[in-house]
């Protein structure tokens, strides 16, 4: 949990999507398809390797921390897409109390780690 952040590293946009199935009105089949649910303003945060550990386990890769204004909207079935990369959501540490931010660990889909962008 994490009250203090400074705001103006808060620079990048989050977006946060979901699949939902709808039918095809012209041919009736039922298809997949991606909804957005949400933009959040965030800045990238930096757990030490130690933090990683404790919050995740060993065996957790974890790519990219983002740190966003608390969200009660915030579950791990999103899909989040950050800086023209795609990525799912594998730990939120939320705290709800006022002014507070959560931490929101990420995972790129593609399964490599790339922290240099």
């Amino acid at each position: 949990m994490m009250l203090n952040y400074d705001i103006t590293r808060m620079k990048h946009k989050v977006e946060f999507d979901t699949t939902k199935t709808v039918t095809n009105p012209y041919s009736g089949v039922n298809e997949s398809t991606t909804v957005p649910v949400m933009s959040l303003w965030c800045g990238e945060y930096t757990n030490t390797l130690n933090q990683t550990y404790t919050n995740l386990g060993n065996s957790v890769s974890a790519d990219i921390v983002l740190a966003v204004r608390h969200n009660d909207q915030l579950n791990k079935q999103l899909q989040v897409k950050y800086k023209g990369k795609e990525y799912k959501i594998i730990n939120i540490d939320s705290d709800d109390r006022l002014n507070a931010f959560d931490l929101i660990t990420l995972q790129s889909k593609d399964g490599l780690s790339n922290n240099n962008d």
